[in-house]
């Protein structure tokens, strides 16, 4: 055995000279019996793996809206399918399908196959926005024209449906990694739309959705020791289908969405040093619409040369100065040049023609911002952090061109405490800016006095606090507090002040290995004053949120386990106008979600699911059909609903 051991070790430290296999595959097994060998920790991948699970249900629901929530807009039976499933082939390839609805009106489906340099994917997605099936109108529209007759009732909601595929490579070159992708995505969107026109009195319309979106991404880069270098080309082409609406006695109404296309290349890069790391991007766009115009009495002209050039550049440098300070400086320059026609137009002073033409405004923009960020660690578990930033931004043709922004912040970390982890952040900022002036070609109807809110001087005060409790391994608490106080200091007409403040509580429970809770809690309050030439109002917007669940598994012997979940939103606005001609707009649900799961065999389990939505509103916006002299609306599109949803699925591991 002496000599064995001395003979082992003297053929290990020679291995690298005497290029010696010791791998598995090349030892001797001639001899030795593997009857009774049993491998513990190593698992050969499986050929297939994963977990499919096929359900049918039945949704039982009054009103279209409840899809919104329950991924079904129509009362009755349904079919599902989700699931994940791997397929690893023999000549290194890894193929991957996915499911999640599959068959609901909300679902996606994906497949991706790769073989650790070339990866292939494709993905399906259906995604509706419903609104309301109770809209009536005696409006409709045959190819462009708006013709009245008996009343029907649109469907108000949008249908997308995103195709994507793509796919992406890597390689080396002359030593570097190199790597490409190039993906095209598709989508279409199919429905109605709540527009209003004159005919010369107000109307509202069901006006048709119907367009496309194509886009096409493709991206290279390049991998060194201590750099990278990428360059990047964004393409998007909107085709919209529908038609302007169009009446034989008033004219055109209302234009359509025109054709564009966007087109961005972007340079980007990072360089990696000892102590510090740089960043940086530049971007060159374009922006065109180029399709012909409607042909309204209002605006005879019949072709448009619409073109917006656009730069953005950005830069971002982080040093690690020594091992307690951590300093990042970052820039940013952003360029919007109008490059479109510039035509004549009749100008109108309220109900009356003047007489007079102008020239419509190419408007013009930049936003430059400069950042500083200082990061200090006091102690072990000491953190302070402190930062300023500049933003200005001009435009053209703008009551204000040019308004500057500072904004001061600090705060600390504390995480050294017995059960505790703290953070605090407060800060303020100022903008002002130029001359605010309101002339005939920034605001030829406001009064001078009138400051809009993006333009005009504010200070502002804000404060953030973070808490983390966590008394047990297996209880967790977490506090999160805002607060924010505008002001707005020269204005006299318009927004003259606003806060904004609330609080989350989250709370998570592991009462022991088959029982575990969960809830949170939310509440945000945003009051604002407002002032006009005679009057004031205020406005105080408030929204609660709340939720709580279990789940608990280990019944009937490990195999059913039991879940549930429950979510309350609450949302108002109550305006204080001082002549009392504005309504309330209030909004709550109530959300069940249900499940039993029980596994039938150490691969296949079946599952049953419960899913309840109560939901109410009421907005003033919303008026009957003959709620006004003089005013066609759609109805009274408020919803009050209950709805329901069951579901039986059946699902194998594979």
């Amino acid at each position: 055995m002496k000599l064995n051991l001395i003979t082992l070790a003297i053929l290990t430290a020679a291995a690298p000279a005497m290029a010696a296999d010791f791998s598995l595959s090349k030892a001797n097994t001639d001899k030795v019996s593997a009857n009774e060998w049993q491998c513990k920790r190593c698992i050969a991948p499986s050929e297939l793996s994963g977990e499919i699970a096929i359900g049918a249900g039945y949704t039982g629901l009054d009103d279209l809206h409840a899809g919104n929530a329950l991924g079904q807009e129509e009362d009755g039976a349904f079919g599902a399918i989700n699931g994940r499933a791997t397929a690893n082939s023999d000549g290194g390839w890894r193929a991957t399908t996915t499911a999640h609805n599959l068959g609901l009106d909300n679902g996606d489906a994906g497949v991706s196959a790769s073989n650790g340099t070339v990866e292939l994917h494709a993905d399906y997605r259906q995604l509706n926005k419903l609104e309301s099936d109770q809209a009536s109108t005696p409006f409709y529209f045959s190819d462009d024209q708006l013709v009245g007759g008996e009343p029907y009732t649109p469907v108000l909601g949008i249908e997308r449906n995103r195709i994507s595929v793509g796919i992406s490579a890597t390689t080396s070159l002359a030593g570097l990694a190199l790597d490409g992708d190039l993906g095209y995505r598709t989508e279409e969107k199919q429905g109605h739309k709540v527009v209003s026109v004159a005919t010369p009195s107000p109307v509202n319309l069901a006006k048709p959705v119907d367009s496309r979106t194509d886009e096409l991404t493709a991206a290279t880069s390049v991998v060194g020791d201590n750099w990278l270098a990428a360059l990047s080309y964004l393409g998007s082409v909107y085709d919209n289908d529908s038609q302007e609406v169009y009446h034989n006695t008033y004219g055109s109404l209302l234009a359509p969405e025109p054709d564009n296309e966007t087109h961005q290349v972007t340079l980007s890069g990072n360089l990696r040093g000892q102590s510090g790391v740089f960043d940086g991007r530049v971007s060159l766009g374009r922006m065109i619409q180029d399709n012909a115009l409607v042909n309204a009495q209002t605006s005879p002209i019949q072709s448009w040369d619409g073109q917006v050039d656009t730069l953005d550049m950005d830069a971002r440098y982080t040093l690690m100065a020594t091992s307690r300070l951590r300093l990042q400086l970052a820039g940013r320059y952003s360029e919007r040049d109008n490059h479109s026609s510039s035509l004549e137009f009749p100008q109108y002073d309220f109900n009356a023609t003047t007489g007079l033409v102008s020239e419509n405004l190419l408007l013009d923009s930049e936003d430059t911002r400069a950042s500083a960020k200082v990061q200090y660690r006091l102690a072990k578990g000491y953190r302070v952090d402190a930062g300023y930033q500049f933003d200005r931004q001009e435009r053209s043709h703008s009551a204000r061109e040019t308004t500057d922004a500072h904004r001061l912040w600090a705060g600390v970390k504390i995480t050294v405490l017995d059960l505790w982890q703290v953070a605090l952040k407060g800060g303020i900022s100022q903008r002002d800016g130029s001359r605010y002036q309101a002339n005939d070609l920034s605001s030829s109807e406001e009064n001078p006095l009138l400051r809009k809110y993006h333009l005009a001087d504010r200070d502002r005060i804000e404060a953030e606090v973070k808490l983390r409790h966590q008394p047990m391994a297996s209880l967790s608490v977490d506090l999160n507090l805002q607060f924010a106080d505008d002001h707005y200091s020269d204005t006299e007409i318009g927004l003259t002040g606003a806060s904004d403040y609330g609080y989350q509580l989250a709370l998570s429970y592991l009462v022991n290995t088959q029982l575990s809770l969960y809830g949170f809690a939310g509440q945000q309050w945003i009051n604002t004053d407002q002032r006009g030439d005679n009057w004031r109002a205020e406005i105080n917007d408030g929204f609660v949120s709340l939720g709580a669940g279990f789940e608990y598994s280990g019944l009937l012997q490990d195999k059913l386990t039991l879940g549930g979940d429950y979510l309350f939103a609450n949302s108002d606005s109550n305006s204080g106008a001082a002549n009392g001609q504005f309504d309330d707009y209030y909004q709550y649900s109530h959300s069940v979600g249900l499940f039993a799961e029980y596994r039938l065999s150490p691969r296949s389990q079946l599952r049953l699911d419960y899913r309840y939505e109560r939901y109410y509103d009421t907005d003033y916006a919303s008026v009957a059909v003959d709620a006004v002299d003089g005013l066609i609306t759609l109805g009274d599109l408020d919803h009050n609903y209950n709805a329901h949803q069951l579901m039986l699925s059946y699902s194998i591991s594979l």
